[in-house]
């Protein structure tokens, strides 16, 4: 078991957790950063970088418009056909260029900005039409505001024209239209996503607008209104920043593996409610989340190494096991063999928490001859050999390495040892199928 023995290594700061991903899951991005060619290498981390931005952008966006959908829905059970918005379709992340995804986001912002603006307005001309219809007393007669008035470029309570100015309406009754064309355009600032509550609390205060026995009753219950759909609109800004969150660290996650029992699996669980909005993104939520996180990038990491440890053994000639990142991430040890070498192979083993790789030259098979000794000489030699151009490749793609334990080769007899079952070979970067 001569040869280097434990070796540590550690990985240069400037990756990003989305550029460590996107590494490992392409062989193309992985080759170019290798083999340290600077231009390639740096064009595709930064196109990774901006695919990982495009996919959260179109996750963001499908929640908000899941999200106005169901207000849409709401509204449409409230008031029926005075809705009718339509509002954009989620987008399905496929096989799409990240420049599509880019020109997606910039489209469906305007769609999602104007479909909710139109929601707004024609919410609150039901409302409004809703309140001041069949109200006896001072409010007789008074009629909805339409949508010409409404949403006209003009202040949202113009001074009461002075009495006999018009002779349809006296000058109070025109301040009382004012008043309530105001009241129209206040609720038309009511975001389709507010709680129920604080909706209903603005609605209360409406109502009394729309029934007030006087002039200044209905502006102090105005105003009134006016505050309570700040402070509705307020909370919803506050939840749709909460489930921006939530969306990005659901992101940070998705390297978990969904098994419905881990604490990975029971974040994402709340985390996913937070974004429906049925909870808030809490600080004991966020700790937790923040845990997975910090696991979730220390795994994107360690993949990482495996994927170009393995990379760099396929290229040295080393047939690599199909189980190696499974068994890697896991700490367990795999056998690398050499078709020139019947009855030797390598045991190596990555240890994701102390940070190191540990290797061995072992027998796979007894000796049948009094040359053995020089023949595992030669192996430990090659090892050695090989080991060191590892060590550069290795250091290219941003792994530095530092050899803590070695043995000369010849000082300690090769061990023999059990054969592993036998798998696949792992196939060389060239040669693989790149994940989609």
């Amino acid at each position: 078991m001569s040869g280097p023995k434990c070796t540590t290594y550690q990985l240069e700061q400037s990756f990003t957790v989305a550029e460590l991903r996107a590494a490992t899951r392409d062989a193309a991005v992985r080759e170019a950063t290798r083999r340290r060619q600077e231009a390639a290498r740096e064009a595709a981390l930064r196109a990774a970088a901006a695919r990982d931005a495009a996919v959260r952008g179109v996750k963001t966006r499908n929640a908000r418009i899941t999200a106005l959908s169901l207000a849409r829905e709401d509204r449409g059970k409230r008031y029926g056909a005075a809705i009718s918005v339509r509002v954009p379709e989620p987008l399905l992340i496929g096989s799409q260029s990240t420049s599509q995804l880019e020109a997606w986001c910039a489209e469906t912002d305007g769609a999602l900005a104007g479909a909710e603006r139109e929601l707004r307005e024609q919410t609150a001309r039901a409302l409004a039409a809703e309140l001041f219809a069949g109200l006896g007393g001072p409010a007789a007669g008074r009629r909805p505001v339409d949508a010409a008035e409404l949403f006209a470029d003009r202040p949202e309570a113009s001074p009461a024209r002075p009495s006999g100015t018009d002779g349809a309406r006296g000058g109070d009754g025109a301040a009382r239209e004012d008043v309530g064309r105001a009241l129209a355009r206040v609720l038309s600032r009511l975001l389709p996503d507010c709680g129920e509550e604080h909706r209903a609390d603005a609605r209360t205060a409406a109502a009394r607008v729309a029934a007030a026995a006087t002039l200044d009753e209905a502006r102090s219950w105005l105003t009134e209104t006016r505050l309570r759909v700040q402070r509705a609109n307020e909370a919803a800004e506050a939840a749709r920043h909460e489930a921006d969150e939530a969306l990005g660290l659901l992101h940070d996650l998705e390297g978990f593996e969904d098994t419905g029992e881990t604490e990975a699996d029971s974040v994402r669980a709340l985390l996913a409610e937070v974004v429906s909005g049925r909870r808030a993104l809490d600080r004991p939520l966020r700790r937790r989340a923040a845990d997975c996180r910090a696991a979730a990038e220390a795994e994107a990491e360690q993949r990482y190494v495996v994927s170009t440890v393995t990379d760099a053994l396929a290229d040295l000639g080393y047939q690599v096991g199909g189980g190696f990142e499974t068994l890697t991430v896991a700490d367990g040890v795999l056998r690398l063999s050499r078709s020139e070498w019947p009855e030797h192979a390598v045991n190596l083993a990555v240890d994701r928490q102390g940070g190191q790789l540990r290797t061995a030259v072992v027998r796979t098979a007894a000796g049948r001859g009094d040359d053995d000794a020089h023949v595992d000489v030669e192996r430990e030699e090659q090892w050695c050999r090989d080991f060191r151009e590892l060590r550069g490749r290795l250091a290219e793609a941003g792994l530095r390495t530092d050899v803590q334990v070695a043995v000369p080769p010849g000082r300690v007899p090769v061990p023999l040892v059990v054969a592993p079952a036998a798998s696949g070979p792992r196939a060389r970067p060239g040669h693989r199928e790149r994940e989609r």
